[in-house]
């Protein structure tokens, strides 16, 4: 439990970073009960949302399975399976389906709408959750984070003591590098990727995130659209910078096409909002996109998951930016997490 005691110490700009060895020792007495199961489910019935929904799930489906004692797994078949480009890392979530058919289960759904936002908040907080979940297997559906209210569950000062020492940022970035590492097919994308686009460079990133006008509301502004070219513009160097645009909207690319031919890197295709992209194809792109937001060295965000789960993996503020209400300044995670409470 040493490692789990460590104080957290902050280095200048860079993130609050965890004590030496904590990130690979941070599992050493967990030993969950082999019969039963806590499972994050993502299949076709599902609303799974995109990456960066999918990506809350995991962490608060993880931290749960710790609070119940349960093993962790991860079935996601939806729009492909899962495995095709993330494998497990250090915590093997790759457990069999026939494994699990023959015992009795349970499917709990937790999704935040406007109307269950509290409920559910106050059920985690609130509730003895190795008593309410008394089957063996345990098919947990949700896309939120719940991290805070786990905080508060009755047990988590004694199974999940070091809940209590870390940042949300750290724990998001802790638990999802332990949770996922790229597929080889996956890994030999990116390395190509930075081998031949980026070439050495500094790497200069902006996660646009404009949401759909027919379904949500807008995230990005047209108007902060400039903003953000004209901030991009102080590396519009080729010779030492490589742009990165990620972004939902096709016009939106096409502009930042226009606005930098010489400095912009790209990767094939768009990255469309995975609730309405069916294809594994958009699927593999997201998961590449996301990737890359992890390796930038200068990254801007606006309001979306998808971009902050990137930055809590990346695990620095060095070079960190956010975009709010048309202004764009250099901030922490945390700050980012404050600005935008409503996307975590």
């Amino acid at each position: 439990m040493e490692s789990m005691k460590k104080l957290i110490k902050e280095k200048g700009a860079k993130s609050l970073t965890v004590a030496p060895g904590f990130e690979t020792n941070f599992l050493e007495d967990y030993r969950p009960d082999p019969h039963r199961y806590l499972i994050d489910t993502c299949t076709g019935k599902d609303q799974c949302e995109g990456w960066g929904d999918r990506l809350r799930a995991m962490v608060t489906t993880y931290l749960i399975s710790l609070i119940t004692n349960r093993t962790y797994g991860i079935f996601m078949d939806a729009p492909c399976e899962l495995t095709k480009t993330m494998v497990p890392n250090t915590i093997k979530w790759n457990i069999s389906k026939h494994d699990l058919a023959h015992l009795k289960s349970r499917d709990f759904y937790m999704h935040n709408d406007q109307v269950n936002k509290f409920k559910f908040h106050a059920m985690i907080e609130r509730t003895d959750l190795e008593k309410e979940f008394s089957e063996p297997v345990i098919y947990f559906h949700t896309t939120q984070d719940y991290v805070t209210a786990i905080r508060r569950n009755m047990k988590t000062a004694d199974k999940i003591p070091w809940l209590h020492r870390l940042s949300l940022s750290n724990i998001y970035g802790i638990v999802l590098r332990n949770l996922l590492s790229p597929s080889d097919e996956i890994q030999r994308l990116i390395t190509e990727f930075m081998l031949k686009e980026v070439r050495g460079r500094t790497l200069v990133c902006a996660h646009i995130r404009m949401g759909f006008t027919e379904v949500e509301k807008v995230r990005t502004e047209k108007n902060e659209v400039g903003t953000i070219w004209n901030f991009l513009n102080n590396y519009n160097n080729s010779s030492e910078y490589a742009i990165y645009v990620a972004t939902d909207k096709n016009e939106t690319k096409e502009e930042a096409r226009q606005h930098f031919k010489n400095g912009l890197v790209d990767k094939k295709g768009l990255i469309e909002f995975m609730h309405y992209d069916v294809s594994c194809t958009g699927f593999e792109n997201a998961i590449i996109e996301h990737i890359i937001l992890t390796k930038c060295n200068i990254l801007l965000l606006t309001r979306s998951s998808f971009g902050i789960t990137a930055a809590y993996i990346r695990d620095t503020n060095e070079g960190l930016y956010c975009l709010f209400k048309n202004r764009i300044f250099p901030c922490s995670m945390e700050v980012f997490h404050e600005l935008h409470e409503a996307v975590l």
